[in-house]
């Protein structure tokens, strides 16, 4: 045994007499330097070549300083408008109200700002042929009063059943008077939302997604719409960050995150049909002259196709780090 252990101390001292004569000298591992987060000038740079032509609204209202700003609450009625054969819309210009025809009901996504229900809601929705009485359930895209304001009385007058996430429902019973609506009519606590839990409704399947950011519970909601009879599949993203300029850097990275999440499930789904509750930065005026306008095989307005869906929302994300590393930065 001796023996053994002196030859391979032999060994190791040769290889080294060997090394010193080839004039090798080990060096050691050195760590890869930390790669530094892109400036907020590449990050808009690259939000601009996702949004190439196409894209531009959203990007020059996200990534252009002073443009971002929240809706307005004193905005006009949007004039009631049918989308799709099975979608429609009505409400306020800046805060749209969505009515999904089924088999079995109207399917409402929000409800309105507080006071708009007898006013703009429901005379819309009979403007349109529907019937206010067929509502079987709203939907809640986040918990704050512009989107549950019709929502008690929707309730109480149909028995419609209002739904949203756990989270959200706390939203709304911990907020507070506001200086524009006062205190909301809140509906009473009802259906629980969760993502891996589509609602079925008659012929309709509705698919929400979790998208904490602006609120804890914020939801998105892909569903199939029919234009002519030709199928395509709608995402409407129902917590969206408007003025980033107001939410902690924390919130904005969890939202941040919520969109990369919504991208994995539109992508997978085909979303191919953009619609957004604040339509102001997504060119819907512009998209809605066009609806009226459009004749027999134009494409419709509102079908972006999957692909650019995609990109629109990384638009938002990309813009989104720049305004997180510039706040992070300055400090």
């Amino acid at each position: 045994m001796p023996t053994t252990k002196r030859r391979n101390s032999h060994c190791v001292l040769l290889a080294s007499l060997l090394a010193l004569l080839a004039g090798v000298t080990p060096v050691a591992a050195q760590p890869s330097p930390p790669s530094s987060p892109p400036s907020p000038a590449a990050l808009i740079d690259s939000a601009r070549s996702l949004a190439g032509k196409d894209l531009l609204p959203v990007f020059d209202f996200f990534c252009v300083a002073g443009n971002a700003r929240p809706n307005n609450f004193s905005a006009p009625p949007l004039q009631p408008v049918q989308l799709f054969d099975n979608l429609y819309a009505v409400g306020n210009s800046e805060t749209i109200v969505y009515a999904l025809t089924t088999t079995n009901g109207i399917v409402l996504i929000d409800s309105g700002h507080p006071g708009d229900i007898d006013t703009v809601v429901l005379p819309g929705l009979v403007k349109l042929g529907l019937n206010p009485a067929n509502i079987k359930y709203v939907l809640l895209g986040h918990g704050h009063s512009d989107h549950y304001g019709g929502a008690a009385a929707l309730q109480k007058r149909y028995g419609a059943r209002i739904a949203t996430t756990a989270a959200d429902w706390d939203t709304i019973a911990a907020e507070k008077p506001s200086q524009l609506f006062g205190d909301a009519p809140k509906p009473a606590r009802d259906m629980v939302l969760r993502e891996g839990e589509p609602l079925v409704v008659g012929d309709t399947t509705i698919t929400p997604v979790a998208i904490p950011g602006h609120t804890p519970g914020s939801l998105a909601f892909i569903f199939a719409v029919r234009d002519g009879g030709k199928p395509h599949v709608a995402g409407l993203f129902g917590g969206t960050v408007l003025a980033p300029g107001f939410v902690p850097v924390p919130a904005l990275k969890q939202y941040v995150a919520s969109i990369a999440h919504y991208i994995d499930v539109a992508r997978s789904m085909r979303v191919d049909v953009e619609i957004q509750n604040h339509p102001i930065f997504d060119a819907t005026p512009a998209r809605l002259a066009a609806l009226t306008t459009r004749k027999a095989g134009d494409v419709h307005p509102f079908v972006l196709g999957n692909q650019p869906y995609l990109r629109f929302w990384q638009v938002v994300s990309t813009c989104m780090q720049a305004e997180i590393v510039q706040r992070e930065t300055v400090k």
